[in-house]
C-alpha cells in the first residue's frame, strides 16, 4: 500500500477530530448540568428541550459551524463532503427495509448484551416510561427520537467524521466513527448495539457513496420503537410484538430458542446483505451512466483535436474510478467485501499527534460509560 504524505489531509484529519471532541465534551458537560440543575417546568417540556439543545445544536450547528470555519467552505461545500447528495425512490424504499431489518438486529444485539449485563449483576433504571400515549405526543416522540438524531447524529458520524477522516482508510474510518457513535451514547446499555448498527450504517454509507440511506435507516430504526411503545399502550396494530416475544422465550426450552432465534437471524442476515448490494447496484449504475456522460461531454468539448481511443478510455476509466469505489485495474479480490468496497490506490498514514483528539474522545467516552456500568451494579 502506498502511503502519500499532504499537508491538508493532515490538518483536516486533526481538525475533524478536534470538532468532535469539543462537541463530545460540550455534550458530556451538559448531560452532567442537566442531572443536577432543576427548572420550574414540567419533566416533559424539560426533556424536549434538553433534546433539541443537544441533537440540534451540540449535534449539529455546532459541528458544521466549527468545519465551515476551521476548514474554510462553505455550508453547501460542507454538505457536499457529507456525501449529502440526491436519491431516487428506489434507494429510499431499499433503505426503508435496510431500517427495518437493522431494527431486528438491534433487538437481538441488544437482548445478547442486556443478558450479559445482568449476569454480571448489573441492574437497569426502572425508567416509568413514556406516560403520554395521545396522538400528538406520538408525533412528537416521532420528531424528537427518529427525526433530528437520524439527521443530526448521520451528518456527525457518516458525514463529517466518516468522510472527513477517509484518507486514512474506509474500512478504518468506518470503524472509528461507529465507536463514537457508540461512546456518544454515554451508557452502557447503548453502546454495543450502537457499535454494531453504526458499522452497517457507516458500510452503508460508504458503499452507497450517500449519506441518505444511513440517514432513513436510522429513522427507521428509532420510529419502529417509537411506534410499538405507543402501539402497545394503545392498542395498535403490531403493539404486542414484545408480549409474543416474551411468551414465546417464557415457553419453550433453551436449545429450541437457540435455533429458532439462529434461523431468524441468518435470514435477516442474509436480506441484509442482499438489501446492501442491491443498493449498492443501484447507487453504482447511477454513477457509472453520470462518469460516462460526462467522459463523453469532455471529450465532445475537444473536438477540435484529434482524440485517440487510448485517451477516450483513459478518461473514461478515470471518472469512473473518481465517482465510485471501484478500482478497474483490480485482478483478484481479497475478499467478498472488496466487491463493494475495494482497497484504496493510497492512503494517509495518520501519526499519533493526528490522533490525539480521537483518543481524548475514546477515553472521555469510555469512562462515562465505565461509570453508567459501575453505577448499575451498586
Amino acid at each position: 500500500m502506498k502511503y502519500y504524505n499532504v499537508e491538508g489531509n493532515k490538518k483536516s484529519i486533526k481538525k475533524v477530530f478536534a470538532i468532535y471532541y469539543i462537541c463530545m465534551a460540550v455534550f458530556c458537560v451538559l448531560r452532567v448540568l442537566a442531572s443536577v440543575i432543576t427548572l420550574p417546568i414540567s419533566d416533559a417540556l424539560y426533556n424536549t428541550l434538553f433534546s433539541l439543545i443537544i441533537q440540534i445544536g451540540i449535534l449539529c450547528l455546532l459541528p458544521f459551524g466549527l468545519y465551515m470555519l476551521l476548514l474554510k467552505v462553505k455550508p453547501r461545500e460542507a454538505l457536499q463532503h457529507c456525501n449529502a447528495f440526491r436519491i431516487n425512490w428506489v434507494v429510499i424504499l431499499i433503505s426503508v427495509v435496510l431500517g427495518i431489518l437493522c431494527f431486528f438486529i438491534n433487538i437481538a444485539v441488544s437482548s445478547l448484551f442486556n443478558g450479559m449485563l445482568a449476569f454480571t449483576g448489573y441492574e437497569f433504571p426502572s425508567g416509568g416510561g413514556e406516560s403520554d400515549y395521545s396522538v400528538g405526543n406520538f408525533f412528537l416522540q416521532i420528531f424528537l427520537v427518529a427525526v433530528i438524531p437520524a439527521i443530526a447524529e448521520e451528518f456527525l458520524h457518516r458525514g463529517l467524521l466518516l468522510q472527513g477522516i477517509k484518507h486514512i482508510g474506509f474500512k478504518k474510518a468506518i470503524i472509528i466513527s461507529s465507536l463514537m457513535f457508540a461512546l456518544l451514547h454515554f451508557n452502557i446499555q447503548q453502546v454495543f448495539y450502537a457499535f454494531v448498527l453504526g458499522l452497517i450504517m457507516g458500510f452503508v454509507s460508504v458503499v452507497a457513496k450517500n449519506i441518505w440511506p444511513a440517514v432513513i435507516i436510522h429513522f427507521v430504526n428509532n420510529a419502529i420503537s417509537v411506534y410499538i411503545d405507543f402501539a402497545s399502550a394503545k392498542g395498535w396494530v403490531f403493539g404486542n410484538v414484545l408480549d409474543l416475544l416474551e411468551s414465546f422465550l417464557m415457553k419453550n426450552n433453551i436449545f429450541v430458542i437457540f435455533v429458532v432465534i439462529s434461523l431468524v437471524m441468518v435470514v435477516i442476515v442474509s436480506l441484509l446483505c442482499l438489501f446492501i448490494w442491491l443498493l449498492y447496484r443501484q447507487a453504482l449504475v447511477r454513477r457509472v451512466h453520470k462518469a460516462i456522460d460526462k467522459a463523453y461531454e469532455q471529450m465532445g468539448s475537444a473536438f477540435a483535436s484529434p482524440i485517440k481511443v487510448s485517451d477516450s478510455h483513459e478518461v473514461i476509466v478515470d471518472l469512473i474510478e473518481s465517482s465510485t469505489l471501484i478500482d478497474l485495474e483490480a485482478k483478484v479480490l481479497d475478499n467478498p467485501i472488496n466487491a463493494v468496497m475495494p482497497k484504496e490506490k493510497s492512503r494517509y498514514k495518520a501519526s499519533y499527534m493526528d490522533m490525539v483528539f480521537l483518543w481524548g474522545g475514546v477515553v472521555l467516552g469510555a469512562l462515562v460509560t465505565i461509570f453508567t456500568y459501575v453505577w448499575g451494579l451498586l
